[in-house]
């Protein structure tokens, strides 16, 4: 059985919404909890917590990627160097309401 893993998002963000669908769809193993981040002091980033570790903007998206076994995007997304993933990541995070809708 897989490692449980808790996934914490904004759920007033639409491609968040979105992103959270997919992957409740291929999570084949039932291993994934989706929380909202309204609990949580952290507003404008993606969560991820497994076992002990915590991941957080492009870390976070990476181990949901492999978690959901999307093996080319995460093969893709991690080519690139951490800083360069999280400044793509702060520049979605910023304007994904502008550019994708909040969902009220």
């Amino acid at each position: 059985m897989s490692e449980k893993v808790n996934v914490y998002y904004d759920k007033n963000c639409r491609l968040c919404n979105v992103a959270i669908n997919i992957a409740k769809k291929n999570d084949k193993d039932n291993c994934l909890t989706f929380i909202s981040n309204e609990h949580i002091d952290i507003k404008d980033t993606v969560i991820v917590e497994k076992g002990d570790a915590r991941y957080e903007k492009s870390d976070a998206v990476s181990i949901l990627l492999n978690e959901i076994n999307f093996k080319i995007s995460y093969l893709i997304v991690n080519i690139f160097p951490k800083f360069f993933r999280n400044l793509v990541y702060d520049f979605i995070a910023r304007y994904r309401y502008n550019i994708f809708g909040k969902i009220k």
